[in-house]
Parts: structure tokens; C-alpha cells; sequence
């Protein structure tokens, strides 16, 4: 569990290609959702920021068109419907999943980051950016890249994760590689957190083990728990 969960102070909407689209998933920032005193703001990044989405298909977020004046009112709640109401009956063990306990106080958009609020029906999610995060940080990661290094019924929960930069990725100098004991390797750090989390390694030490294992052959999910100090 994360024993002290750290309050969301900004937090990016992800878009990736849909699954059955074929070809590369990168995960690209499309939007930005930062909380305020008055609420949580909403607003597209940048034309220029959005191209290499746009070249992947991205359009917008159902029910958010771009260059409406309205986002603040209501993105949050369009967004919030990716998450269980608080009040149904087990909205506990929905927390539990993520590491949270069940008794502890969660902005909207803490909820929305530290889940990823993702739908089996969509390509979008929510990500953490850690802005305004201090060292000791205990996080759950949703291991990104799995499907493609690790068969998902060979992890185990519990199993130890070894953190290690991968500086020679030619996709990202940034790259954060997880691997087993034995060198193999399980996935990597999402893009958008790895140049944080590596920051996080080059002035601390970390503990990990995988967390969680489990979604489908064909979409499987892991999650692994880091401990930075």
C-alpha cells in the first residue's frame, strides 16, 4: 500500500493509438489538468505540442472540442465518470487495486492520477506528473510496454524490480527500464514520468517489486510498487 499518498498537483491526459488500429502506441500529452484553489483548470496543450498526436489520429476528448470556453466547468466532471461514484459499496476494494488505503482523503484529481482512470473502451488515461512531489515518494507505476517483453502469467506479485536507466534507448534519453533479478526485462516507465523518476535515481535509492498482474493475453496489466528514498 502507499502509506502517505501525496495530493495531485497537476496531472496530463494521455491519448495513445487504439489497439486495434496496429502500429506504434506511444503515449502522447494532450491535455493538461492542473489543480487551483478554485477547482481543477483543463485546458489542450499547444497546436505545435499536439502535431505528433494529431499524425497518430488524435481529435479531441469526447465531450471536450477544442477551443470550447467550457472546459473548466466541466471537464472534470466528464472526466470523473471514468471512475466509480465514491459512494458505491465497493468503492474500497477499487482503491485497494491502486494502493490506496481505503481511509484516506482523495482530490478528484489525486483519484483521476494516482488510477490512470482508464476504460477498456477508450485509448485515454490520466498521468501523474509528480510536480510538487518530494523525496521519500512511494508510487504504484502501471508498467508500460509489458505486452511486448514479458509473458504476464510468468510475473508474480511480489516478484523484486530492479530500476535502471537505459540512456541508449533511441526513442528516449530518458528511458527507464524495469527489469527482473535475472536481467530481463518487463517494461519501462511511462515516457511521460521517466525524466522525474530518473531524477529520483540519481539522488536516492529505490525498493520495487511488482504489485499487481492482471487484464487479458492480448492487453495484460502490471504494476509495480517503488519505494524512493
Amino acid at each position: 500500500m502507499i502509506k502517505y499518498p501525496m495530493q495531485t498537483r497537476r496531472a496530463l491526459l494521455v491519448w495513445q493509438r487504439p489497439l486495434n488500429e496496429g502500429g506504434r502506441r506511444d503515449r502522447f500529452a494532450v491535455a493538461e489538468l492542473v489543480q487551483e484553489k478554485s477547482g481543477v483548470s483543463f485546458r489542450y496543450l499547444e497546436e505545435e505540442l499536439l502535431k505528433d498526436a494529431r499524425k497518430a489520429g488524435f481529435t479531441h476528448y469526447p465531450g471536450l472540442p477544442v477551443g470550447s470556453p467550457r472546459h473548466d466547468r466541466i471537464a472534470l466532471e466528464v472526466l470523473m465518470r471514468r471512475l466509480p461514484p465514491r459512494d458505491r459499496a465497493d468503492f474500497s476494494d477499487f482503491l485497494n487495486r491502486f494502493g490506496l488505503p481505503k481511509d484516506g482523503e482523495y482530490s478528484d484529481l489525486s483519484l483521476l492520477a494516482y488510477t490512470g482512470a482508464r476504460m477498456t473502451r477508450d485509448s485515454f488515461s490520466i498521468c501523474e506528473t509528480f510536480d510538487g512531489f518530494s523525496l521519500p515518494v512511494t508510487y504504484i507505476f502501471h508498467v508500460a510496454g509489458n505486452r511486448h517483453h514479458v509473458d504476464y502469467n510468468d510475473v508474480s506479485k511480489g516478484e523484486a524490480v530492479i530500476l535502471e536507466r537505459e540512456s541508449g534507448n533511441p526513442h528516449d534519453p530518458n528511458a527507464i527500464r524495469l527489469i527482473r533479478e535475472d536481467g530481463g526485462t518487463i517494461g519501462y516507465v511511462n515516457r511521460l514520468q521517466a525524466q522525474k523518476v530518473g531524477i529520483w535515481l540519481d539522488s536516492g535509492s529505490v525498493s520495487a517489486s511488482v504489485f499487481r498482474v492482471n487484464g487479458k493475453a492480448r492487453i495484460p496489466r502490471l504494476f509495480v510498487r517503488a519505494e524512493f528514498s
